[in-house]
Order: structure tokens, then C-alpha cells, then sequence
């Protein structure tokens, strides 16, 4: 398990967007009091998911609860369900990414906040970056 963000645990989420048909954006908020100096908002971006799931409990059974954004890996129960319900292939998934396209396994993402856990398959991690307020 890598963490591969600094946003400060635990964030608030702002909102869930699908972007297109295969892309998807989460928006997170610091929330200060919670170790975070002050109220920054960040756009957490992948262009192409094979699928994701937002789960209300915050407080997963397994996994990261101290940070906010994790690879997870390839080998989880819920990149599983996600593969064995998907006609996903890599080499597919990349040509979506465009030219050139490189194939690369399906990961298991999760976003950790206050409101939700949201579990993210996909081939690359966000690109994250902070928003204006």
C-alpha cells in the first residue's frame, strides 16, 4: 500500500463527478482543526476508470485510514469484482488514454474522507491538483 498524496487526512468530499463516459473527478476539502492549517480544495482526476463504487462507511475493515489517497495494488476483492464484471482489457484501457497507447494493469485506488470511502479501478492514479477558492 503506497500513500501518493499529501492532502491532509482526513479531507471532506465537495463532490463526484463523472467526467464523460469513462473519466471521473472527486473534489476533497481540508478541513482545518482536522491538522489542516487551512480549508484547501483539491481535484483528484482520472481520464478513464473501468469502474469505481462510493462506499458511506469511512471506516474500512482493511486498507488505509490514515491517508487520503492509496494504491491499493492489484490483488484486492474489490478489483475482482470490478475485473469479473468487465470486458476491460489493458491494451483496451490504454488505447481510451489515447496515442500512443501502453498497456498497464488495472490498480485499486481508494479515496479516504469524513463523508465516504470511494474505491477506484483504474490503469493510473489521479492527476491531483489544488483548486482556487
Amino acid at each position: 500500500m503506497e500513500q501518493v498524496s499529501d492532502i491532509t487526512f482526513p479531507p471532506a468530499l465537495v463532490s463526484i463527478e463523472v467526467l464523460g463516459d469513462r473519466g471521473l473527478c472527486i473534489v476533497v476539502e481540508d478541513i482545518p482543526g482536522f491538522g489542516a492549517p487551512t480549508d484547501d480544495r483539491y481535484e483528484l482526476v482520472w481520464e478513464v476508470v473501468v469502474g469505481f463504487l462510493v462506499r458511506g462507511d469511512p471506516f474500512p475493515n482493511s486498507g488505509p485510514s490514515r491517508v487520503t489517497l492509496s494504491d491499493l495494488g492489484t490483488d484486492t476483492a474489490f478489483l475482482h469484482m470490478v475485473l469479473s464484471n468487465s470486458h476491460a482489457e489493458p491494451d483496451y484501457i490504454a488505447a481510451m488514454h489515447g496515442a500512443p497507447p501502453v498497456a498497464s494493469e488495472v490498480r485499486h485506488w481508494q479515496v479516504s474522507t469524513t463523508d465516504a470511502l470511494i474505491d477506484v479501478a483504474a490503469t493510473y492514479g489521479p492527476t491531483t491538483r489544488p483548486l482556487a477558492r
